[in-house]
């Protein structure tokens, strides 16, 4: 992949006070043991971790059935099939359940 603005003057544009300005990260590892010093939360803390892979999963199954699927981000559960929903989670063995 590459960087292809649009339009391309974009890129050259400094961004204004008022812009939205991302923090700049040291990567995962050193933001995680920078928390850990400072009791802060990481850039990337649980709940990001889990919506960026919950996209990750839903693609996969999208991908494997041919496709599209519908998310009911509120309720956490496919809508309205239940065959992409068997790969939401596998039957647990007993005495365990969740």
């Amino acid at each position: 992949g590459y960087f292809q603005p649009e339009p391309k003057s974009i890129a050259e544009e400094p961004l204004g006070p008022n812009d939205v300005h991302l923090y700049k990260s040291p990567g995962h590892r050193q933001d995680w043991i920078n928390c850990i010093r400072s009791r802060k939360r990481p850039i990337c803390d649980v709940a990001i971790g889990a919506s960026s892979v919950t996209v990750c999963h839903l693609s996969n199954i999208a991908y494997w059935l041919g496709r599209p699927i519908k998310w009911d981000p509120e309720k956490r559960e496919i809508v309205g099939d239940s065959e992409a929903s068997r790969w939401i989670d596998r039957p647990k063995r007993a005495p365990w359940r969740l």
